[in-house]
């Protein structure tokens, strides 16, 4: 018995899905995913140098098809091709303010390092750094993975992508709207950072700067000591001694920032609506 041959309208589709269907659907969940792979290209853990690029487009992708559904998402075929760009920029524009407004803000831990490196002289103790691209301390380094190790025990991974989920419901897809409290947002996170990175920096600063009075005094009362051989390996041994001693006080420091910083961007996208 001949098999009766498949129509025209089987063969534009799938599974009795029509060809135009399937470009819709794969279009709107093209869009879903903008704006949460632009906030993983720019925030901290989930844009860094070591996560493979194609992670984080299949994590995008993962949670995208947890998401899909869930958000209002406008017809695709009543969107011009000039509206529809503008919808791309804007998906893009707001995942990369926001991760780029959370980096800033989880900067204050390396300049808080940088800060207690200069004072401790070991400012030339300097690695590169994959993240930034650029010679960082290595004190920046070990307190920046310092920071990360709170921020994921703190379930902060789960909290970013809960505030992303909250995006959606503040701010839309597809919908144009003032963009201002970005900026405004971007600005306060950069007096946020050097605010953090002074409190986090302070106590080993202080206890820093008391050394170098110290060694000042006695150097000045007695000339024929040798600041070189006497001052740096005395303010180097004072620094690791204060870094140990402030390890479980800055633990709570930095649980403290990562706290302030979901919170300010938790706020920042409220404050959207």
């Amino acid at each position: 018995m001949i098999a009766e041959a498949p129509s025209l309208d089987a063969l534009m589709g799938i599974g009795g899905i029509e060809l135009q269907q399937v470009f819709d659907l794969g279009l709107v969940f093209f869009l879903h995913t903008i704006r949460l792979s632009a906030f993983f290209l720019s925030a901290p853990f989930f844009g860094a140098a070591a996560i493979p690029v194609q992670a984080r487009i299949i994590v995008a992708v993962l949670i995208s098809s947890a998401l899909f559904g869930l958000i209002e998402v406008p017809d695709p075929r009543s969107l011009p091709f000039l509206a529809l760009v503008e919808v791309i920029f804007i998906e893009v524009a707001i995942g990369l303010s926001l991760g780029l407004i959370l980096s800033v803000l989880f900067s204050s831990v390396a300049l808080a390092g940088e800060k207690i490196a200069a004072s401790a002289g070991l400012g030339f103790a300097a690695q590169v750094d994959p993240n930034s691209g650029g010679q960082t301390p290595v004190v920046s380094q070990i307190l920046n993975l310092f920071a990360i190790a709170v921020f994921l025990s703190m379930d902060g991974h789960l909290h970013c992508i809960a505030i992303m989920r909250m995006t959606y419901e503040v701010l839309p897809l597809g919908q144009l709207r003032d963009m201002s409290f970005l900026i405004s947002a971007g600005l306060d996170s950069g007096g946020h950072m050097f605010a953090i990175a002074s409190l986090l920096s302070l106590p080993v600063v202080s206890i820093l700067l008391l050394a170098n009075v110290t060694v000042g005094v006695v150097t000045r009362s007695a000339p024929q000591l040798n600041l070189f051989s006497f001052g740096f390996p005395l303010t180097i041994l004072t620094c690791f001694f204060a870094l140990y001693l402030a390890t479980t006080p800055m633990g709570y420091a930095i649980r403290d920032m990562v706290e302030f910083v979901l919170e300010f961007v938790r706020d920042t996208v409220a404050g959207a609506s």
